[in-house]
């Protein structure tokens, strides 16, 4: 029998109320030469029966006993993989579909990549773009050391290097284990990010990110250690939580002090990186400095002297000054921030 060219991995736990608008998402792509593994973990709804409806060749069905969680179940259904690739799939979300076609092609035509990605369009709860502009490998890798690079469940990737360089999820991160994945295999794969929306995430209550915030919030912690370590910088817990700062995440209240002190710490980072050259210098700077050029907008709401100190620290740019003035004038006016 001959194999199919990609073979779709997808965990589903209690996914009952959108389960089969995910796999008739796959079942229609117009590249239609895949197996599509569904591990079923354990659900206690009726996400089994739903999955059992769609009468497919191509539908293998994996029942684990207890639930294992997503990176185990994930892991189970790699190791049975027997596509040239694997392609990642969310129980929740929805693929377009042309997109197995549109990443199958490229790589095929591109054979110095490993790993394909997309952007991925946010629904339900939220509707931003996520992932755009990340293109390169550089890029992608860069983008690491502040959080998970690119979107996971968008990936296509070479089936022979995950089996040839034990590349499978790390099963000790029930939440984040995307993050933990892409820090694995960064220096075995060279990756591209393919800048069209193929993909959509949903966003809701359900969703594993809006459940296990408190659980995100170690797993951010674990990884920032991980990769600062890596980077052979020394640094203390408070070191630790300015990283965090810097990309958005206050466990430090915004302050004339926390932003001088974030400051020192982004430079910092950067002498680090020129000196050993972990990640390629210019990509590093440019992810380093939208990282701070995006900080200025969540720091606003916290008084002028912050503000102060962020202009005095790196410089003012018109966009940040215009942005604050209107801020200001909505503040005194009484309306909504912008």
């Amino acid at each position: 029998m001959i194999a199919p060219s990609i073979s779709v991995v997808m965990a589903a736990f209690n996914a009952e109320a959108y389960v089969a608008e995910a796999i008739d998402s796959i079942l229609k792509q117009t590249h239609a030469d895949f197996e599509f593994i569904i591990i079923n973990d354990a659900s206690t709804d009726k996400t089994l029966s739903v999955i059992k409806r769609f009468a497919d060749e191509r539908i293998v069905i994996i029942e684990n006993e207890h639930n294992c969680g997503l990176a185990a179940s994930l892991n189970k259904g790699i190791r049975l993989a027997k596509g040239k690739y694997i392609a990642r799939m969310d129980a929740d979300d929805i693929s377009s579909l042309d997109r197995f076609e549109r990443q199958y092609n490229f790589l095929e035509s591109n054979t110095d990549v490993d790993v394909c990605v997309t952007p991925m369009q946010l629904f339900g709860s939220e509707n931003n773009a996520s992932g755009e502009g990340l293109v390169t490998d550089n890029d992608i890798k860069a983008e690491l050391i502040w959080g998970t690079p690119t979107n996971h469940a968008t990936m296509l990737m070479l089936t022979e290097k995950i089996r040839t360089n034990n590349l499978y999820y790390d099963e000790s991160f029930g939440v984040g284990q995307d993050w933990k994945f892409w820090y694995d295999v960064r220096d075995y794969v060279k990756i591209y990010g393919l800048n069209e929306l193929l993909y959509f995430y949903r966003r809701g209550d359900h969703n594993v990110t809006v459940q296990f915030k408190d659980k995100s919030k170690q797993r951010s912690l674990r990884m920032h250690e991980l990769l600062l370590r890596d980077l052979e910088i020394s640094f203390t817990q408070n070191d630790l939580l300015l990283h965090q700062f810097i990309n958005g995440q206050f466990s430090i209240k915004p302050s004339p002090e926390s932003v001088k002190s974030a400051r020192v710490w982004y430079n910092k980072l950067i002498m680090q990186n020129k000196a050993i050259l972990k990640y390629e210098v210019n990509s590093f700077e440019e992810t380093a400095a939208k990282k701070w050029y995006r900080l200025f907008f969540l720091i606003t709401p916290y008084g002028f002297k912050t503000v102060c100190a962020y202009f005095i620290s790196s410089g003012v740019s018109w966009n940040h000054f215009s942005y604050y003035l209107k801020y200001r004038v909505n503040k005194i006016l009484g309306r909504k921030s912008i």
